[in-house]
Formats: structure tokens, sequence, C-alpha cells
């Protein structure tokens, strides 16, 4: 379970936009129908253990206001094909916002189909323009799972102490990009609780570019680097 979340939380920052539609809306990901990323996952030995893809299906403008469908493919480390899925996020009045729902995967409801949920999210927010230094606003999402009434059970996670380290050249093996290291706390409870710290550069037009997840006692456990940009 410890696994899926990391590759979850990167899953849903790898793929964000940015925007000249509006001066408000201009932010640090890319943003066009068609973009597509991907990911590749590492273990802390840099053995590869899996990759994703996503890809812009739509964008929708309302005024300042954008929202865009997001198509995500996930693959194991022999490149087989494990799941795909859709997700929204939209930009409003100059803020970027992350629908907590796309952090919870197919894989970590598959026990709970055709149960009663009931949601209960923060979003995630990024402003327009990043600075170093800046703390940005928490985000959350509770779950509370039934069947025919009977409470089951609730699955929580909360993501705190979201911060701006630093600006920093980040090379991959596709390219070197301008980036913003920002870094976060993330806790995950599902029957039992999953702690750690996350790192990650954002580049502009690009969205992340890396990431390294740490335990609560700050080793290294994992990391994904951007290793493909397609425009």
């Amino acid at each position: 379970m410890k696994n899926l979340l990391k590759l979850t939380f990167v899953v849903v920052f790898t793929f964000l936009m940015t925007t000249a539609f509006s001066q408000d809306c201009e932010i640090y990901f890319p943003m066009d129908e068609g973009t597509e990323v991907e990911m590749t996952n590492y273990d802390k030995k840099d053995k590869v253990t899996g990759t994703h893809t996503q890809k812009i299906e739509e964008k929708e403008v309302d005024g300042d206001n954008l929202s865009l469908t997001i198509l995500q493919k996930v693959y194991d480390d022999k490149g087989e094909f494990v799941h795909e899925g859709r997700y929204g996020m939209h930009c409003e009045d100059g803020v970027f916002y992350i629908d907590m729902r796309s952090f919870v995967t197919d894989e970590m409801m598959t026990a709970y189909q055709g149960m009663e949920m009931q949601i209960d999210a923060e979003d995630m927010s990024i402003p327009a323009n990043l600075s170093v230094g800046v703390s940005l606003p928490d985000a959350s999402i509770a779950i509370g799972i039934s069947n025919q009434g009977i409470k089951m059970m609730t699955i929580t996670i909360d993501i705190t102490e979201r911060k701006v380290e630093a600006k920093e050249d980040i090379t991959t093996p596709a390219g070197t990009f301008e980036c913003y290291k920002m870094t976060y706390h993330i806790s995950t409870k599902m029957g039992l609780r999953v702690q750690g710290d996350v790192t990650e550069w954002l580049a502009k037009d690009v969205g992340i570019v890396k990431s390294e997840n740490y335990s609560k006692k700050g080793k290294l456990q994992s990391y994904t680097l951007l290793t493909g940009l397609k425009k």
C-alpha cells in the first residue's frame, strides 16, 4: 500500500498545466490538448519499478477559468499495461486546484465496489506565481465507506507542511529544466497509517520533473523522473 500511495501521489502531481488564456491563471504546468508526459519510477537502489503516462484529452475554457480531463495509463516494471483512468483538474481565479479524489486510485477502492461512499475534501491548490520561501495551503480527503447503512471504514489522506524551498536546475532523460523545489508531508490512513515526506521539482510549462519519497525517518524510499514529453 505504501508503494501504491507513492505512485498515486506522483501520478496526480506529474501532469498539471500552464495557460496563457488568462493573465491570472498563468501557472507552471503543460495544458495543450494532446500533450503527453512519461514518468519512470525507481526504487532506492535505482531499479525501475514502473512507468506512467498522462495525456490531456480535453480542455474547456469558461472566461478566466479552465478545466482539464486527463487520461492516465500505468505500466509495471516490465512495461506491461496495468490500468488506466481519467480525472479532472481546474484553474479558477488565478489558482490551480487538484481534486483530492484523484489521489484515490481504483486499486485502493477495489474491495469497496458497490458500497456507499461519502467524500469530504479540501482540494490541493497551487498559485499562479510561485516564489521561494512561500508556504502553501494544506490539502486533505476523507472517504467514509458504508455497506447497507453500516459504516465499514474511513480512508484519509492528509497533505501538510507544503513549502517552496528553492529554485534549481534539474536534468533528467527528458532534458534540463529550471525548477521550483517543493516539499510536503503526506499521511494516509487505510486501516494502518503510513507517513512520509516528499520533495518535488516543478518546472514551468512542464510539471513535475523529479520527485523523491522519504520515510518518516528521512530515508529515501523511491524516486520518479520525467523521461518523456510529447507536445
